[in-house]
């Protein structure tokens, strides 16, 4: 009879705030409340900045910073997560909806949100295991440089559109004569100001001996800290104030964020029209323009959401399904609130995790943080210098460029590096969405050659109280890809022991033509006893199938024509055959002989004495 579950134990893993809000106090809320603080901070101008990647107005970074805070609070899992803009999605956002307008990465946050939800729904996550980890680091420090090249001409006051690495650059160096000098002193300025004040959360002060100067200690550390972990705000707050005074005095010597439209957004339903310019664009014409994007954005999103998961799990176990289904209902809710496709960011989980967050609440506070910033704020980012944000999206992902993992897949397995540098070097060359297609037909390309070249571990097995067999011990499952394969090597096997016999043979042969006819009666004698050269000749092929899971239709008909050659010159013997291969073995090949290990012994001396009895009755025939 089919258990339905308990309703309560079903509602508290959809909405693990059921679970953890038992036993929120005070403690619990001031550790949530300041992780909060901390990373709106650092959130708030990244979103402004992203908006920009993603090529949209800077207060669609804030529509899509609010609500997958306040989503994820109530059904996430991992405390250290935030749900917001990153740099890798802003930029596959561009790429789909590039020459379109908002509300086709809106549409695009939708869908994308059913895709995920779905996925976690059914249970796909496994899917995401398909993935390999030299892929995952070659496309995203291949987005890294894409995203840090895209930001070169904020950072050098140039104005060209282009959507790759390569034409990126192209434009830069046809443009470069047109650099404008006080943006770029701006912007590097403040690339320098952001990787010095980076260090500053890293320096450890000399812990004192006294009570008194260890407390001082402390909150200077704790302030090094703040500071460092609050530079993205720090930085866009002073070049917006240099900026100010400047356009005072100077007639726009930089180049500025503009007007950015105030006020919260109108709660409504994703856009299945919308007007590009003079044209009206249906729903099915917008979902034809996101292309491959509606399946690669969401499945990029689940990969990172996953991954920092894992990585902030610390050794507890992760419910993957449940931060899938999160994420999607973050981005499906999140599009009724016009917000651009969003997943967990690594650098924010970071600062979250070091700010000592305790649950996921932390998102409540951030979020609440972004609501007031769009109320009220928004009106003072006017001044906000495009090379500020610029450098502050440069030096966000300058860490995902991933050089350490070289030097460890050449330790570990080399091969590894096939995929890597090939994703890598496509996504460069081709566009990341595309490079991250090649990338995984590569790993798939790589999986069917390993499948294609099973361990047989075949030996020959010459013991004195053992007739001599041949043994194989394949491990797996065995399938078409293996089939030739497996065949042919079992074939040339069995050539190989024909050649060595009929070698030896010729050799006695000859010895014999030398002794006259007491030599002719050794040869004789040699082939009756089925010793060749004072060796036993090996005509059993033993297959060990402990650690055999499956094979399938292709293989099985491979193994009929193979157990049927081999007999030939003798029997094939099937060790320790599960009750379901048993099963297939019958249906292809006729009458097979099976045993456990324990039997073989017996089992291959009662085969030898069979085949000498068999000999003998020939030789008194002849």
């Amino acid at each position: 009879m089919l258990k339905l579950p308990n309703p309560g134990q079903l509602a508290g893993r959809v909405l693990p705030i059921l679970r953890w809000s038992r036993t929120y106090d005070l403690r619990t809320g001031i550790g949530d409340l300041i992780a909060g603080i901390t990373v709106a901070l650092t959130l708030i101008p990244q979103s402004i900045a992203y908006a920009s990647l993603a090529g949209f107005e800077p207060q669609y970074g804030l529509y899509a910073s609010f609500v997958g805070g306040f989503v994820y609070g109530v059904m996430g899992t991992c405390p250290q997560i935030n749900i917001g803009p990153t740099a890798l999605l802003s930029l596959l956002t561009f790429t789909y909806t590039s020459g379109t307008n908002p509300d086709h990465a809106i549409l695009l946050c939708f869908v994308a949100g059913i895709v995920q939800l779905a996925a976690g729904i059914v249970q796909l996550g496994f899917l995401v295991e398909f993935v390999s980890l030299p892929v995952v680091s070659g496309f995203t420090s291949a987005a890294a440089i894409t995203i840090a090249s895209s930001q070169i001409k904020g950072l050098l006051g140039l104005k060209f559109s282009a959507e790759t690495f390569i034409s990126t650059w192209k434009e830069v160096f046809r443009h470069i004569g047109d650099t404008k000098m006080e943006d770029t002193l701006l912007g590097l300025a403040c690339c320098i100001v952001l990787m010095g004040m980076k260090a500053l959360k890293d320096i450890r002060l000399k812990d004192p001996q006294d009570e008194k100067s260890r407390r001082s200690t402390l909150i200077m550390q704790r302030t090094l800290w703040f500071v460092g972990v609050s530079r993205n705000a720090v930085v866009v707050v002073i070049a917006a104030a240099v900026a100010y005074f400047v356009h005072q005095t100077k007639d726009e010597p930089l180049i500025l964020t503009g007007n950015i439209t105030p006020g919260l957004p109108k709660p409504q339903v994703p856009p299945f029209s919308s007007i590009v310019g003079n044209t009206t664009v249906t729903g099915a014409e917008m979902l034809a323009h996101l292309g491959s994007g509606l399946l690669v954005v969401p499945l990029v999103g689940v990969i990172s959401n996953v991954a920092i998961a894992k990585a902030f799990s610390k050794g507890s176990t992760l419910d993957a399904t449940q931060e899938i289904v999160a994420l999607g209902a973050c981005n499906i809710v999140g599009a009724f609130f016009r917000s651009f496709p969003v997943n967990g960011s690594f650098t924010r989980s970071a600062v979250s995790d070091a700010s000592g967050v305790r649950t996921p609440a932390a998102g409540f506070y951030t979020g609440f943080i972004v609501l007031l910033t769009l109320a009220l704020l928004t009106p003072y980012f006017y001044f906000i210098p495009r090379a500020a944000l610029a450098a502050v999206i440069m030096c966000a992902v300058l860490h995902m460029v991933d050089v350490a993992i070289l030097r460890r897949l050449w330790v570990t397995n080399r091969i590894d590096l096939i995929p890597l540098l090939g994703t890598f070097l496509c996504c460069l060359g081709l566009g990341i969405e595309v490079g991250l297609i090649c990338g995984v037909g590569i790993d798939v390309l790589l999986l069917l050659y390993y499948h294609s070249r099973p361990s047989l571990n075949v030996k020959l097995v010459d013991e004195d109280h053992l007739p001599p067999h041949f043994a194989i011990h394949p491990i797996g499952g065995l399938h078409f890809a293996s089939a030739e394969r497996v065949r042919s090597e079992l074939t040339s096997l069995k050539d190989s022991k024909k050649k060595s016999n009929s070698l030896a043979l010729e050799t006695l042969t000859i010895v014999g033509d030398m002794n006259g006819s007491n030599g002719a009666n050794g040869v004789n004698g040699a082939i009756a006893n089925g010793s060749v050269g004072g060796m036993r000749s090996p005509n059993i092929l033993v297959i060990y199938c402990d650690a055999l899971i499956r094979l399938d239709y292709t293989f099985l008909q491979s193994i009929k024509m193979m157990v049927s050659e081999w007999s030939a010159a003798g029997p094939v013997v099937w060790c320790d055959a599960s009750a379901a291969l048993q099963e297939q073995l019958n249906s292809v090949v006729h009458e097979p002989l099976y045993c456990d290990k324990e039997q073989l012994p017996s089992f291959l001396i009662g085969i030898s004495l069979a085949q000498a009895q068999v000999n003998g009755t020939n030789d008194t025939h002849l």
